[in-house]
């Protein structure tokens, strides 16, 4: 077995940076991680690899199918039951679906992390970076499918002076993000958002950026309204975190069973490309995309 630990040429690699580009806050955050990991070989990588294959054949999910809606709401209802049963302490945001002790794709491997939690632990490096970076000038931030408020409260918590707007298009993720602003004081107040029937009517402030994180994804390619909606209401910048089919090299077995799952549910595909018409038409200007090369099993 291979062990190896990260690092922040490791880190900065991932990011689609340079060390010297990796503030202060993330380098304490990283710091604070256990960085030890071993990689998957031999029997054991065979043995996780059929189990992927198992579970793609067997997976019955349809993204965008009516009855999701629901699900969603149930979901973000027990994130949201969490809170005020535990008198709004927020570590009880943490989506369900973000679990310990799992396998994870990282760098081209399967590997074993000996974080317990290093999927959010991971992620919570790299947002932060991503945040600094990127948010820092914006006075307002709409946190597009925001979900649970895992990424709001983070961005609440680092920027208290902008206003974090939570979309979302089930009441109980908007009931989350109104909670936090009532009993929490948080510059932050929630809407229903529907992406695939965008509502026009909701404005956009000068000076703000628009986000989304795992939600693009859910929307089963149903993107050109809500592409419609950027296009007139003009945000100076929009950031995606987003699984992106385009990105996969099918060429590698790690990368065509993530395809494979990708496809077989039905996550949404063609949106990059859109986004490259839009900017050869001179309707967008595309900054940077980067694989990040870190994802759940």
């Amino acid at each position: 077995m291979s062990q190896k630990e990260l690092t922040l040429e490791i880190l900065a690699n991932s990011f689609g940076t340079e060390v010297s580009d990796i503030d202060e806050e993330t380098r304490t955050l990283f710091e604070k991680m256990d960085k030890g990991y071993r990689v998957l070989e031999g029997l054991e990588k065979n043995n996780l690899i059929s189990e992927v294959i198992l579970k793609i054949e067997n997976d019955k999910q349809v993204i965008g199918a009516p009855e999701r809606t629901n699900r969603w709401f149930e979901g973000w209802k027990e994130n949201l039951d969490g809170l005020r049963d535990s008198n709004f302490d927020t570590s009880t945001l943490m989506p369900k679906f973000i679990r310990k002790n799992q396998p994870i794709r990282f760098m081209g491997d399967y590997i074993i992390p000996n974080e317990d939690h290093f999927e959010h632990v991971y992620f919570n490096v790299f947002r932060t970076w991503l945040f600094k970076k990127y948010f820092s000038k914006y006075s307002t931030i709409y946190d597009i499918g925001c979900g649970s408020s895992y990424n709001l409260i983070k961005l609440c918590e680092m920027f208290p002076e902008k206003k974090v707007h939570g979309l979302d298009f089930v009441q109980s993720s908007v009931d989350i993000v109104n909670d936090l602003s009532q009993h929490k004081g948080l510059n932050t107040q929630g809407h229903l958002f529907n992406m695939i029937e965008p509502d026009f009517k909701l404005d956009i402030e000068p000076n703000s950026i628009v986000f989304t994180s795992g939600v693009i994804e859910q929307i089963a390619s149903k993107f050109e309204k809500f592409v419609d909606f950027l296009l007139q209401k003009k945000p100076e910048m929009v950031v995606h975190v987003e699984p992106t089919y385009e990105v996969y090299d099918q060429s590698v077995l790690f990368d065509y069973l993530a395809a494979k799952f990708h496809k077989k549910r039905g996550y949404t595909a063609g949106y990059l490309p859109r986004l490259q018409q839009l900017e050869s038409e001179g309707k967008a200007e595309i900054l940077k995309v980067k694989r990040l090369n870190f994802g759940s099993l």
